[in-house]
């Protein structure tokens, strides 16, 4: 071999070109394993949420509440996914300032965390700092780093095809979740929120896998960014036709999951659509018919809302989710003297806010541990106090009373530095992916003062805030 070919190829340490094929990877091969991986990992997590959600309709031994933590198990892969794309970009050295402060930023974050982590409270026997409460949501420090790690690893991508790809296949699996709850009208078929025990009139609700309506409208509001704007901006193809398609049942589902976080997400995607869809500077030629489409499922959904008899649903579904279908939650009770009207949100949120605002002053820095916010409010490890609940439906205020406040601010700070920087590649105009991107960012960051994260849910979220972060290299680059 000559001198001039032994050079083409880097190695490490003066290893052998075989053992150094991360470095010798071509771009087109790093993004190829970025997209087949997350794939991978994305389409694992929806079929082991599927499985969950079927498990907890079955009459199980209370020894064996395993099905919780089923989501976690494809998360943790999808995790080291992320942190293995982000790895390799960090050594072929293909990221930019934008994904440095990105980075250190999810530093600070983890850094708190972990402080949270081994000051953690473990008064209980069926609660990890490590894997969460067991009688909950098994969403400990494990989870919360794969959070992380999602982030890290989308914001590493440098090809839109790539995320294109990946968007695919999101697309799909809203589609299958809205065949879902299409199927949980037929009352044989399993659901939670068909029956709600503190409605006299119960509508019938779709929770798809999410577990929650008020999880699956956030996972529709996702899809209904990038199932619009695809349909608008991608090329005609098999794909394109499959955004179109799914416009229409995933603005009608996430409208009928009657939460206010459905109004509030499809209020901001229509906002944003109507937006690009009136600059559209690059004088491309858009079809009105998706944002027909979309219209057509929102108000069909309001029609059918409304026919029904008009109700916001949320605390009946925080309830029924947390106690019913979890056992995370004492039973309600309107008896109390400190109790409040389940029927009215703001009165809902109230309550769990209070308790929140409560443990963060008296945990400031280090906040109670990861997943244990139910454990100071429990008497004994499986029966629950009346009105106890294990999150208080305000991702800010959980992360500052389960975290500390640092952990709180630095949750905050990624959130709006990912939302700037896709505010910077809307305005722009590089591509719809920057658009459906940037819509999701701004809807997750508003709707987060009334939701909480869910392994079921929030790994989509945090691709997503991690897509602002990306930058794309044209094709010759």
């Amino acid at each position: 071999m000559s001198e001039k070919a032994s050079k083409s190829h880097k190695t490490i340490f003066g290893t052998t070109e075989k053992s150094n094929f991360i470095l010798n990877m071509t771009n087109e091969q790093f993004n190829k394993f970025a997209s087949i991986s997350f794939s991978i990992g994305f389409i694992l997590i929806f079929i082991f949420s599927a499985i969950a959600e079927i498990l907890s309709h079955q009459e199980i031994s209370e020894k064996n509440y395993d099905w919780r933590i089923l989501p976690s198990i494809p998360l943790a892969v999808t995790g080291l996914i992320g942190i293995s794309v982000f790895i390799i970009a960090l050594i072929k050295q293909t990221l930019g300032k934008k994904q440095i402060i990105a980075s250190i930023l999810v530093l600070l974050l983890t850094v708190f965390m972990y402080i949270s982590y081994i000051n953690a409270v473990t008064a209980s026997s069926d609660y990890s700092a490590f894997l969460g409460n067991r009688y909950g949501r098994y969403e400990g420090f494990m989870v919360l780093l794969c959070y992380l790690f999602i982030f890290l690893g989308s914001m590493s991508i440098n090809k839109s095809g790539t995320v294109n790809s990946i968007f695919k296949v999101f697309t799909v699996i809203m589609a299958i979740e809205c065949i879902w709850a299409v199927l949980q009208f037929i009352p044989s078929f399993p659901n939670r929120y068909y029956r709600i025990p503190y409605l006299l009139k119960n509508p019938v609700l779709p929770s798809g896998t999410a577990g929650s309506p008020v999880f699956l409208a956030t996972l529709l509001s996702i899809g209904l960014a990038i199932s619009v704007y695809g349909a608008l901006y991608s090329e005609k193809s098999r794909f394109s036709v499959l955004y179109s398609i799914a416009i229409l049942p995933v603005s009608f589902f996430l409208v009928k999951t009657q939460c206010i976080i459905g109004f509030v997400s499809a209020a901001i995607i229509v906002v944003f659509v109507l937006v690009t869809f009136t600059r559209n500077k690059n004088k491309k030629k858009l079809s009105s018919t998706p944002v027909i489409m979309m219209f057509t499922g929102i108000i069909a959904a309001a029609a059918f809302i409304f026919i029904k008899g008009f109700n916001i649903l949320d605390g009946e579904i925080i309830w029924h989710d947390g106690c019913g279908r979890l056992g995370a939650f004492g039973q309600y009770t309107s008896t109390l003297e400190n109790s409040f009207d389940i029927h009215n949100p703001v009165e809902t949120y109230s309550f769990m806010w209070t308790k929140a605002i409560e443990y963060i002053k008296q945990f400031p820095v280090t906040g109670i541990g990861p997943d244990a916010f139910l454990i100071p409010q429990s008497r004994i490890a499986i029966n629950r106090t009346a009105l106890s609940f294990d999150r208080p439906y305000n991702e800010y205020l959980y992360y500052a009373a389960t975290l500390g406040i640092p952990a709180a601010v630095s949750f905050a700070s990624l959130l709006i530095y990912s939302a700037v920087n896709g505010i910077k590649s809307f305005f722009s105009n590089k591509n719809w992916i920057s658009y459906a991107a940037l819509t999701s960012a701004v809807t997750y960051i508003v709707t987060s003062v009334i939701t909480n994260s869910t392994a079921t849910v929030t790994p989509f979220v945090w691709f997503l805030l991690g897509i602002c972060c990306c930058t794309f290299t044209t094709e010759k680059e």
